[in-house]
């Protein structure tokens, strides 16, 4: 159960922040800055992560439904491009402070 409304509030604020910093980053104020690039691309990372990888785990941990284990190519597909996104977004954050 604890699983369950957790991982909803996750999304449903996941959604909400990243939401607020495309909107933030997308100003013409920002875009001259060439950090905010970095951070943009970051957050759009974020999102996937919030709106793929979350629903996923909680259809596994809350419901015991295992979508990813239907194929093995899927299953090892969207495992990496989960698993890079995730990354990719702190990488994003590592390249603005060497820009900076």
């Amino acid at each position: 159960m604890f699983t369950r409304c957790w991982s909803f509030l996750l999304i449903y604020l996941g959604i909400i922040g990243h939401a607020l910093s495309i909107y933030v980053f997308t100003r013409p104020k920002f875009r001259s800055n060439p950090c905010t690039h970095y951070f943009l691309a970051s957050t759009i990372c974020g999102a996937f992560v919030i709106c793929v990888n979350t629903p996923l785990r909680l259809l596994l941990t809350g419901y015991n439904i295992d979508v990813l284990g239907y194929s093995i190519v899927t299953c090892k597909l969207l495992t990496f491009v989960l698993y890079w996104s995730k990354a990719l977004a702190s990488w994003f954050i590592a390249l603005a402070s060497i820009d900076r």
